[in-house]
């Protein structure tokens, strides 16, 4: 029921002055503020039922669709407040319900600022409120900010498309975001009841065109996020998988709890989907390196507090992604999740774990003797990510037969495996050769190709990339925004890859990175400079 009028009289027993009122003046102040007013009022007198009537329609519905419910937080719809994070503290500190009124340009909005010092710390919270002619109702940041924003659909997504990112959504985008998430449903082993859900009721994405477009909306400054009051995905990057993943792994478990150790969330989150533009195979290497270099310890991760020290400096996400699939492969994925559960509760529970219960868990899980049997474990499962599970590897990967004989370079090709054999002539630094022509990609753009080529102005068509130097080779998908894979000779130095004296480069990548294409006669151009 969305009558104001219902909402009143359950107010009676906290704001009886409030309850009476017959009418309510357009835009006035104190209507702003008794708005949020009574909302604390509800929530403090335990009445969340008509609390989360206080929210337009539309954000109750997007937050309530996919079934996603958190079983410590008294109301899924404000879970990214503070107040309702942790209620029993809060509820004391809720006088005056906003210290300031926010003027926005459009008038049928509004923003207000709740601060209030508890127990020495200085808690701040903004709500955002949409006036309907009528009535005040709460909503979310993003549905101001993104409210003229053009909406694109796909089999799984409803996209509101920032006009400053529209360059970068094309029909090859979105295939390849849908494909993702019928893949990634498969790995979750999500029902077909659960497939067919998502692809009725989508997955809403705020489509930012900059970071700071992000922080506006978030209060934050980062890449991208899954919000997790609305379920909708807010970035600056399309698609953006290891967000994707955290909104897929929460509406496989439906019920959760809503903090969970981050070597978990983060770990299983990079494992499946990588992270910021970088697939999971692309941040493999970069963590046996980190990790064998002792520059970030698998120990200091274990806990909510050591893990953000770490996360400080973007190294503790590739070993916390290295780790989970050592524990994925080694006791599947239901035993991974019920660890991943267990490893969940109250902010206060989570942050107060200590290594030595996180080890227990994992010990226990993994079924070995104890956490230096683990260790030696994870570190055999790290071995072969550059042996027998390695997706990219300098010199030939095999003697293949020749496919491509181009200017300067050569492409052989197997089963498995397709090698680069190039020439850096003098004066040229790098070179990409191109493959995989799509016919929807021709005179679109993409994100990574234009942090390439900043003169470049559209891509030719080609999805593929072999972008190489004499230091590194990366193999990139142009319409998924994604580094595929990365060798990089100074984390794995080898005289295999680069020939000073002839100035040869020659690489190897696993065929299935690039969906079993690779370069051949009639599919590749050449990029040098």
């Amino acid at each position: 029921m969305r009558l104001r009028s219902h909402i009143n009289v359950l107010l009676l027993p906290v704001t009886l002055a409030v309850a009476l009122a017959v009418t309510v003046p357009a835009h006035a102040q104190s209507d702003h503020m008794n708005t949020l007013k009574d909302y604390f009022d509800l929530l403090v007198s335990g009445n969340v039922e008509s609390a989360k009537y206080l929210w337009t329609a539309e954000a109750l519905e997007r937050s309530q669709r996919l079934g996603i419910e958190y079983t410590d937080i008294p109301l899924k719809t404000d879970c990214g407040s503070p107040i309702v994070r942790d209620l029993n503290l809060m509820r004391g500190y809720l006088r005056p319900p906003v210290k300031t009124v926010h003027d926005l340009p459009d008038r049928n909005f509004v923003k207000l600022e709740f601060a209030n010092v508890v127990k020495g710390d200085m808690i701040q919270h903004f709500y955002y409120l949409y006036f309907d002619g009528e009535y005040y109702w709460l909503t979310y940041p993003q549905d101001y900010y993104g409210k003229d924003w053009p909406v694109t659909e796909s089999d799984f997504f409803r996209i509101h498309v920032d006009p400053g990112a529209a360059p970068y959504i094309n029909e090859a985008c979105l295939e390849q975001a849908d494909d993702w998430v019928r893949g990634m449903g498969r790995t979750l082993q999500l029902s077909k009841d659960d497939m067919k859900l998502l692809e009725e009721t989508k997955i809403e994405y705020f489509y930012c065109s900059h970071d700071s477009v992000v922080q506006s909306i978030t209060g934050h400054l980062i890449k991208g996020t899954y919000d997790l009051a609305s379920g909708d995905i807010i970035s600056a990057f399309f698609p953006h998988h290891h967000e994707l993943v955290n909104l897929l792994v929460s509406f496989r478990l439906r019920r959760l709890p809503l903090y969970t150790q981050p070597l978990f969330r983060e770990g299983l989150a990079v494992y499946l989907g990588g992270r910021w533009g970088k697939a999971p195979a692309s941040l493999m290497d970069l963590a046996c390196f980190l990790y064998r270099e002792e520059l970030v310890h698998l120990d200091s991760l274990l806990t909510m507090e050591g893990f953000e020290k770490n996360s400080a400096a973007d190294i503790s996400y590739p070993l916390a992604g290295l780790f989970s699939g050592y524990l994925v492969d080694a006791v599947g994925l239901e035993k991974y999740l019920e660890l991943y559960l267990k490893m969940s509760g109250k902010f206060d529970e989570v942050s107060a774990a200590t290594d030595a219960e996180v080890r227990a868990a994992i010990v226990e899980t993994t079924g070995l003797a104890d956490w230096a049997t683990v260790k030696e474990a994870f570190e055999a499962y790290m071995g072969g990510i550059t042996g027998e599970r390695a997706v990219v590897l300098p010199g030939l990967a095999g003697r293949d037969k020749q496919i491509l004989d181009g200017d300067g370079f050569i492409v052989t090709g197997g089963k498995e495996w397709f090698a680069c054999d190039f020439v850096l002539p003098k004066g040229q630094s790098t070179g990409n050769l191109l493959f995989g022509f799509d016919k929807k990609l021709v005179g679109q753009r993409s994100i990574i190709y234009d942090e390439q080529y900043p003169d470049e102005t559209t891509l030719d068509g080609y999805r593929f990339g072999i972008r190489f130097d004499k230091n590194e080779a990366g193999l990139y998908d142009y319409a998924s925004n994604l580094l595929l894979a990365k060798y990089i000779w100074g984390i794995t130095p080898s005289d295999n890859y680069w020939d000073q004296k002839t100035g040869r480069v020659t690489i190897s990548f696993r065929k299935d990175l690039a969906d079993g294409y690779k370069p051949s006669k009639n599919d590749f151009k050449m990029l040098r400079h």
